[in-house]
């Protein structure tokens, strides 16, 4: 059956926008008549941009066609097609479908139909698995062609390579970084000297980078991609992923995934402490312990003095708590640990020193003191083992990716992961928001002062914005047509948007 780009007359349609059904807020509803002939009636296509078509809708997140007649439609579904390289073949493919009276036919909006070869391999682009963000804290991406060779704020530069960039964009060139603000062609208007960085003359042919370190600080606040003591992070760009010259880019959804680094710690070595257990230290005793942290400056003479009448681990004023007012007062005072966390604590029966830190290199080393009252000695102390038989420190990790079923063995998703819901929307093991477009990503909830690896799909039919004309990167619903198959009675249906 041909496809005209004809439409139904309003005569025979009914149009309202907004309102709420069943509870889910409706952006269109639409009611309309179909008859049987020679070419289809076009009911609905979609635009990026704004138009006057009774047909033409904004991209929608939802589109249903319900069958409220009495006799069969055919709603016929126009999607792009793309070959079996990965590319759009700029070619409108059809999916047909009958809708009989009271069904309904809800149309994909974020969808492609494949040829070739392809068959039903995924169109995953190119897979990211488990990587850090890159040390340098930024990924060259293009030129300069002229412009930055003045400290004028704003400015407008050229880039060699215009569709690399996105408004928003944190860009740097040497040490200063910059943010676009607009983009014309392969001109880039930007703003100067941010995140603590200071305005400077560029020549033409200057590297232009993308800037991904923390922006919720100056990026001289950390060395490497990292959140900060609230657990927030936010950068303009996904760690320079989903970027490209030419056509498909962007960050596919559903594929983010995030995972933070297990700190570094360090036992005694013991085994069954509770709260309760007595700690076999002297009363109203002081005793000090030798301590590095994350590969530090060693700390020296971490003191404190056992409660005169509480010497069991746990409880008002125990040894614990005793160690832990120590260690927090150093977190404030200028030192060694200043700003730095530790925590002590019964963990599996054992007293454990955990970094406060969840970065690649955070690690614990407890030590003796050398002093007669070390606690940690060449001999036990109470309930404290000698030094020589206190447990291996361990180094920070990243936790594993699966677990396993204890009777089927099947490897399940651990839970460790933070994920997005395809709908830009973080959640897991922190939250936040992440633009498939630009790639940029605010994280909240997360541990503190802890590095991550990342994973993703980029570069690929579903990734990127959901796009109706862009050559190369159609990847949605773009238009839909009715007709039904009785050649003597009427159909009707309704169109529904959300």
């Amino acid at each position: 059956m041909p496809y005209g780009t004809t439409t139904t007359s309003m005569r025979n349609s009914q149009t309202s926008v907004g309102g709420s059904r069943n509870g889910i807020t409706t952006a269109l509803v639409k009611t309309k008549k179909v008859r049987y002939g020679a070419t289809s009636d076009k009911i609905f296509s979609i635009s990026e941009a704004i138009s006057a078509s009774e047909t033409t809708e904004i991209i929608p997140s939802a589109v249903e066609v319900t069958n409220t007649g009495v006799v069969p439609v055919m709603v016929i579904a126009g999607y792009e097609d793309w070959t079996a390289d990965g590319t759009s073949a700029n070619d409108v493919e059809y999916l047909h479908t009958m809708v009989l009276p009271g069904d309904t036919f809800s149309a994909p909006v974020r969808a492609v139909i494949t040829s070739g070869s392809l068959g039903s391999a995924i169109l995953d682009g190119t897979a990211i698995t488990n990587e850090a963000p890159n040390s340098n804290m930024y990924a060259d991406i293009s030129t300069v062609s002229s412009g930055f060779d003045n400290t004028t704020d704003p400015v407008t530069i050229a880039s060699a390579d215009g569709d690399f960039w996105r408004v928003g964009d944190m860009i740097r060139a040497n040490a200063e970084v910059a943010q676009i603000t607009a983009i014309s062609g392969a001109n880039l208007t930007v703003n100067r000297a941010m995140l603590g960085t200071s305005a400077a003359s560029h020549g033409d042919g200057e590297t232009l980078r993308l800037q991904f370190s923390n922006d919720y600080h100056d990026i001289s606040k950390y060395s490497v991609c990292q959140t900060n003591a609230n657990g927030t992070f936010k950068a303009s760009n996904f760690f320079g992923k989903g970027r490209s010259a030419s056509g498909t880019a962007g960050i596919v959804p559903g594929s983010v995934n995030i995972k933070f680094y297990n700190p570094g710690y360090q036992s005694l070595g013991l085994s069954g402490v509770t709260s309760s257990t007595n700690s076999g230290l002297t009363a109203s005793g002081t005793y000090k312990l030798d301590l590095t942290v994350d590969g530090g400056t060693l700390f020296q003479d971490l003191t404190f003095t056992v409660d005169s009448s509480n010497t069991n681990f746990g409880g008002t004023n125990g040894i614990i708590q005793k160690i832990q007012d120590a260690l927090n007062t150093q977190y404030y005072t200028a030192g060694n640990l200043f700003e730095t966390a530790v925590t002590v604590g019964i963990v599996d029966g054992d007293i454990r020193f955990t970094s406060g830190q969840r970065k690649s290199g955070s690690a614990m080393s407890l030590a003796d003191t050398g002093d007669s009252d070390s606690l940690l000695d060449a001999s036990a102390k109470g309930r404290i083992p000698a030094i020589t038989a206190i447990a291996k420190a361990v180094p920070a990790r990243l936790p594993d990716d699966v677990t396993y079923d204890p009777i089927t063995y099947t490897a399940k998703p651990s839970g460790v992961f933070c994920y997005d819901d395809g709908r830009g929307n973080l959640a897991g093991s922190c939250s936040g928001t992440i633009n498939y477009e630009t790639g940029a990503i605010n994280l909240t909830g997360c541990p503190s002062n802890a590095e991550f690896v990342f994973s993703c799909l980029e570069n690929t039919a579903f990734s990127g914005k959901i796009n109706t004309s862009d050559t190369g990167r159609k990847n949605c619903l773009i238009d839909l047509y009715a007709t039904t198959s009785s050649q003597k009675a009427e159909g009707r249906i309704e169109i529904k948007t959300s």
